[in-house]
């Protein structure tokens, strides 16, 4: 028997192509978007703050400052009234008094030996002052908290040329 090529293949010469992928039924696994769900967690803690620096609000003065210190939680902070400069320590008010003894404790307590002091803008700087001397007298360093300055464009009225 003679086989016309025109007509098309013969059996002989037909060849099965058979997929090797197989269906899968059931639950995706879990194993990749668990991996996905902790990389996004790692990444979210890493770009977190997780230190809050207090609970009082003051309006900090601005200064430009490029080092930021690692340090342990004694923060003495200076809020302004009506009647005058309040002094919170880590977050609890305290009279000038109470700020010695605290600073005392301190000195004994910490590894670092240092303060932050963070003065509202309206404060004067004399309540500064001396609370950074009570650091001294208690061999105790002292930090000031402020706030970076602006970097947007600052609107000028009056521009003489």
């Amino acid at each position: 028997m003679i086989v016309d090529r025109q007509d098309g293949p013969s059996r002989a010469e037909v060849r099965r192509w058979r997929p090797r992928y197989k269906v899968l039924s059931g639950l995706p696994p879990m194993v990749p978007a668990i991996d996905i769900f902790f990389l996004i967690l790692f990444f979210f803690m890493l770009s977190s703050s997780f230190v809050q620096v207090s609970g009082i609000k003051v309006d900090l003065p601005m200064a430009e400052t490029t080092v930021s210190a690692d340090i342990e939680k004694f923060i003495v902070t200076i809020a302004w009234s009506g009647s005058g400069p309040k002094l919170f320590f880590n977050d609890h008010p305290v009279s000038r008094e109470m700020l010695k003894e605290r600073l005392a404790r301190v000195s004994v307590v910490s590894k670092s030996a240092m303060i932050v002091i963070r003065p509202d803008r309206r404060v004067p700087f004399e309540p500064v002052a001396e609370i950074m001397a009570l650091a001294e007298k208690a061999k105790l360093a002292s930090f000031i908290a402020v706030m970076p300055p602006r970097t947007g464009p600052e609107t000028v009225f009056n521009q003489e040329k």
